[in-house]
């Protein structure tokens, strides 16, 4: 049984398709909501060639269950997701911001782990090299020469205590760089330059009494590499804060981790990351959203740190929401935290993090939506490949998944 479209607009009334294989013997049709235990509507519709039609009015936010009730056999239900008319006017884009290549310690070249991507039913991606800008540049421009369905954002891994300490990092931790307009560690070549402005930047976090137990000349680092980003017109995204590294202590001092919170300078935070080392990072979530109301709400952030384009792409990702698929709908929406991190369990109930009212939608969307967009856009990745691989054009067998991928986003979604 299914149900169009699947996500409407509170107190508008909508005429519902309902289509289901055999109609005889339905005794009634109900409404009820997940969120008010006490709500059923009864409801008037009509049969025509096989669809039931009947126009009804959401008048809670939240999930909906549409019931058809038959006379000899068990029910049938449909879900129904209602927003406001501000997130009615946003889409769900997927992603994973943070992965690497053969420019820094991958296995893949960039355009491979872009492939992987849209094998894994992502929308948007980023190539986020060790303090190397020029691997996301490479897949920007291989995606866009073979036109490929897939939004590249430019990216960097940053490490602010610099390249030779790419792991050890001394406290300083790792900072990603996305859609910045220049490389974040070329602009420390200039070692001069980049001294000078370390100390004003050390002298200026003295006076605003920083934590006792950080060392501003140390964490101005952090600063640094912070204002670059903003002044390459990127975001910041704070990487794997509680990465437990060597001897046991975090990658990141947490002191400095706590202090970037509370300044509120960065635009995010990853709250899931790679699994195959030691991490704590679902519990970023205590700190980062405990900044919302205090100081600056940022946006949680699930990406896979795959350094091979089968290692765990997928297993983790973004879901954000935007008026339109492009970039700077990406930055916009991270920028007004409207991000829902992903942490994807094959056996069990998957993780979220972000905003309740934002966590419920991409629940539902993980249910209902999502599995056909992430089949047709696996389907697309092999078309590409195949046509790579072959030197063969398959224009048209690529034409039809796109047309699919846009009416199965179009019949869900209330416009």
């Amino acid at each position: 049984m299914k149900i169009s479209p699947n996500v409407v607009a509170q107190h508008r009334a909508v005429t519902y398709k309902l289509m289901l294989k055999n109609t005889a013997n339905i005794e009634s049709i109900e409404v009820l909501s997940r969120g008010d235990y006490y709500h059923k509507d009864r409801l008037d519709y009509n049969i025509e060639n096989s669809r039931i039609l009947f126009t009804y009015a959401m008048p809670y936010k939240g999930e909906f269950v549409v019931k058809v009730n038959f006379t000899y056999k068990e029910s049938k239900t449909v879900c129904l997701y209602c927003l406001d008319e501000a997130m009615i006017q946003l889409r769900p884009l997927k992603g994973d911001l943070h992965m690497h290549s053969i420019c820094s310690d991958g296995k893949t070249t960039p355009f491979a782990m872009a492939l992987a991507s849209l094998g894994a039913g992502m929308d948007f991606m980023s190539v986020t090299d060790h303090d190397h800008y020029g691997g996301s540049l490479q897949a920007i421009k291989k995606v866009n020469d073979n036109g490929i369905d897939l939004l590249v954002l430019a990216g960097e891994e940053v490490s602010v205590g610099g390249k030779k300490d790419m792991s050890i990092a001394l406290g300083n931790g790792h900072i990603l760089s996305i859609h910045a307009n220049r490389s974040i560690e070329d602009q420390r070549k200039d070692t001069e330059t980049y001294e000078a402005e370390l100390q004003d930047i050390a002298e200026a976090l003295k006076e605003d009494h920083i934590d006792k137990n950080i060392d501003p000349a140390h964490y101005a680092k952090n600063i640094w590499v912070i204002n670059k980003i903003r002044e390459a017109e990127g975001i910041s995204i704070l990487a794997h804060p509680n990465w437990v590294y060597r001897d046991g202590k975090y990658h990141l001092h947490q002191a400095f981790y706590k202090e970037m919170l509370k300044t509120s300078q960065l635009d995010g935070v990853e709250v899931f990351g790679e699994e195959k080392i030691k991490e704590h990072n679902n519990m970023t979530h205590l700190t980062a959203l405990q900044t919302k109301n205090r100081h600056k709400y940022l946006a949680p952030f699930a990406n896979s740190d795959a350094h091979d384009s089968d290692h765990e792409v997928g297993d983790r990702f973004t879901i954000l929401f935007v008026k339109e698929k492009s970039a700077s709908s990406i930055i916009e929406a991270i920028k007004e935290g409207l991000t829902c991190a992903v942490f994807k369990r094959e056996h069990y109930e998957h993780q979220f993090i972000g905003k309740d009212e934002l966590a419920q939608y991409v629940y539902f969307l993980i249910k209902e939506y999502y599995p056909r967009h992430s089949s047709l856009k696996s389907r697309l990745a092999k078309l590409y490949l195949d046509q790579l691989i072959n030197g063969e054009q398959f224009d048209r067998k690529i034409q039809i998944v796109r047309e699919r991928l846009e009416n199965h986003t179009n019949s869900f979604f209330q416009y």
